[in-house]
């Protein structure tokens, strides 16, 4: 007889199935009976976890991303703070990128998620002003207000990003030119010395299955 899940493992195994739906047919196509399927469970039983399709799309959104920051904010502290700039502000990690841009285009539709998207959205502007804060700190880089320059370049990384990962207008290494020439100019950062740090890719992995 199988062992019988605690409230918390059954949760954790349905938000996992949810992100495998997701990876397969994107936030909109989330259904509770398809997570059922993919979980092996009833898709009623869902509802002892999550009041609805939308809130559980929410919390596998959460749940992933939670993850996947805590995973990059360690790796960009064993980094060099130039490097860990560059490791952050790359265009590179596509499995982040094509999730958040999904996410973005089911946010207006899904409340839930659009508030857990605002919250990790903010997650990610705080881990960017910290690194910037660091390279400050080693003689780096100049930044009066991490915060404010955190905030400036994630909005050009993000919208460079969409470019790249949705639409085709610039290749990687265009995207990374853009948004490390802004950076390197915002932060007083030598030209070039971000290309040249930035690490191979390794942020930025999505949590499925």
């Amino acid at each position: 007889m199988a062992e019988r899940k605690t409230s918390d493992e059954r949760r954790e195994q349905i938000l996992r199935a949810t992100l495998v739906v997701v990876a397969q047919k994107g936030f909109a196509g989330v259904t509770l009976r398809d997570v059922g399927a993919e979980a092996g469970i009833a898709h009623g039983l869902i509802r002892h976890y999550f009041a609805g399709r939308d809130e559980l799309v929410a919390a596998a959104f959460d749940y992933a991303v939670t993850a996947e920051l805590a995973s990059d904010h360690a790796l960009l502290d064993g980094l060099e703070p130039v490097a860990a700039l560059a490791g952050w502000l790359s265009a590179t990690p596509e499995n982040h990128y094509l999730v958040w841009i999904d996410a973005w285009s089911e946010a207006p539709r899904t409340p839930a998620l659009a508030a857990a998207l605002d919250r990790h959205h903010r997650d990610c502007e705080r881990i960017l002003a910290d690194q910037i804060a660091r390279a400050v700190a080693a003689g780096a880089a100049t930044s009066d207000n991490p915060d404010e320059d955190a905030r400036m370049l994630t909005a050009i990384a993000d919208g460079v990003a969409v470019q790249h990962h949705a639409m085709g207008i610039v290749d990687v290494d265009e995207a990374n030119a853009i948004v490390f020439a802004a950076a390197e100019q915002r932060l007083g950062l030598e030209p070039g010395s971000l290309a040249r740090a930035n690490p191979a890719p390794a942020r930025g992995q999505w949590v499925e299955g």
